[in-house]
């Protein structure tokens, strides 16, 4: 069965769907389709299908504080469109458009929720009575740079076909994988100190079938795992569902963007990269950090995260000699769902920015995450705790939580730890823009310095 994946054994793949520059992919099994919602993209007065895929919850233990489905479609488009989703199984009155800073404000009918689009979105809508039945929907742009499938040094899978490499397919230097819209491939994907290597593509990686790899012995496991050392990674435009670890993690230099990630169980972490990794434009639904910054000169920007219960959505360290955040930028994020809004009984790891367990030896040196867009209630936004290194010059610029912070924030060091240069400059919650007369959203323990509270721009 393997073997039938290379591409020199593939058939003639089934090409997507497009008309003017709509493009949408075809269903690799109706077992994957939506019983809740269909998707519709007109332009230019061509309308088409785009196939709604569903997954049930994987952890039944987890399964009362999340969604029990996760419905996603996705095309790729250039120029205005309109926008079609029928609900099923009910009327599609009160209907929102997320991120709601998008200002997207759709027309309602029925049973049907209509929208235009000019440019690349990652949305959700959302529906009354609907919460555990949320819909995404995946407009990105037209695909780039799309591989010769005769090249030798290209893995191509066929679209509308489900396949199954199974667990740590290795790729090497040089290689490109390429999963095409309607493609759905189960396993995992692996490299040792690979370089110019890309995953790519607009289908989908999954672990269904797969037993769920807890612990540390699950990384090498990972949906997409690139350990060593490796420059020139590129992963491009796939959704991953159901991973059995984390979803995307290397230890190179990586670029990841146009991704979705989904994940049920704890510790299905979405991304992490080596020094200089940058992952933006994508999509983050999983059960643990969605992003790591453990390195120095890491990017992350125009993502829309949607929080489940376990971790944060930024977590610069958890144990162990990797916390060194260095000159780390993050920017234009836009959270729209929180579960673990009501996390504030103990200080774990459910504030916006994270750390736990640092190390003596680490520093974190400057770290800035601006223009950020809450849509729901936080528990809190930073949480530093055993912090037994340095942190020093974290900024905050242009925050703004829409809903209310239901905890406090913690900074806390032990033994020589030291937190230093924390500045939040135009932070407003529900509203209001902090100032250093809201201390009671504070709580600090050890070496730490007055946090530096800056309502005006720069």
């Amino acid at each position: 069965m393997r073997l039938a994946l290379l591409a020199s054994t593939f058939a003639l793949a089934l090409p997507p769907v497009a008309f003017a520059t709509v493009w949408t992919y075809p269903a690799p099994a109706e077992e994957f389709r939506s019983p809740a919602y269909t998707v519709r993209v007109t332009q230019d007065g061509r309308t088409q299908e785009s196939f709604v895929y569903h997954h049930a919850h994987q952890d039944e233990h987890l399964r009362d504080r999340g969604t029990d489905f996760n419905h996603w479609t996705t095309f790729s488009f250039a120029g205005p469109i309109t926008v079609e989703v029928a609900r099923l199984s009910g009327p599609a009155d009160g209907g929102e458009i997320l991120p709601l800073a998008r200002g997207l404000m759709p027309s309602v009918s029925g049973h049907t929720l209509t929208f235009t689009l000019d440019r690349p979105e990652k949305l959700y809508i959302r529906f009354p009575g609907a919460d555990e039945d949320p819909l995404f929907i995946f407009a990105d742009p037209p695909e780039e740079g799309i591989p010769d499938r005769a090249d030798p040094q290209v893995i191509w899978f066929e679209a509308g076909k489900v396949h199954d490499i199974g667990e740590k397919f290795t790729i090497k230097s040089g290689q490109t994988v390429y999963i095409p819209g309607g493609a759905y491939v189960k396993g995992s994907i692996t490299a040792e100190n690979a370089s110019d290597i890309t995953v790519r593509g607009r289908g989908i990686l999954s672990g269904l079938g797969y037993a769920r790899r807890p612990g540390t012995a699950g990384i090498p496991f990972n949906t997409v795992m690139f350990n060593g050392s490796g420059d020139r990674q590129l992963i491009e435009g796939i959704t991953v569902t159901n991973p059995t670890h984390f979803c995307l993690l290397s230890r190179g230099r990586l670029t990841t963007r146009h991704v979705k990630l989904f994940g049920w169980w704890h510790q299905t972490d979405g991304w992490g990269g080596g020094d200089g990794s940058i992952i933006e434009d994508s999509f983050l639904k999983v059960n643990d950090d969605s992003v790591k910054l453990y390195g120095r000169d890491q990017i992350a920007r125009r993502l829309v995260i949607w929080q489940q219960v376990n971790g944060a959505p930024f977590q610069l360290g958890w144990g162990g000699a990797g916390q060194r955040a260095t000159n780390c930028l993050v920017e234009d994020i836009d959270l729209i769902a929180n579960e673990a809004a009501d996390k504030t009984a103990r200080e774990t790891n459910q504030a916006f920015l994270n750390l736990r367990r640092q190390s003596s030896d680490s520093v974190i040196d400057g770290v800035t995450l601006r223009r950020i867009r809450i849509d729901t209630d936080v528990p809190m936004l930073l949480g530093f705790i055993e912090t037994k290194g340095r942190v020093r010059n974290i900024l905050l610029d242009e925050v703004t939580v829409r809903g209310v912070q239901r905890g406090k924030n913690f900074l806390r060091t032990e033994g020589d730890g030291r937190i230093e240069g924390i500045t939040l400059r135009q932070v407003s919650i529900n509203g209001r823009i902090l100032t250093a007369a809201d201390e009671g959203l504070w709580s600090t323990t050890g070496d730490v310095t007055a946090i530096r509270f800056d309502p005006a721009a720069p």
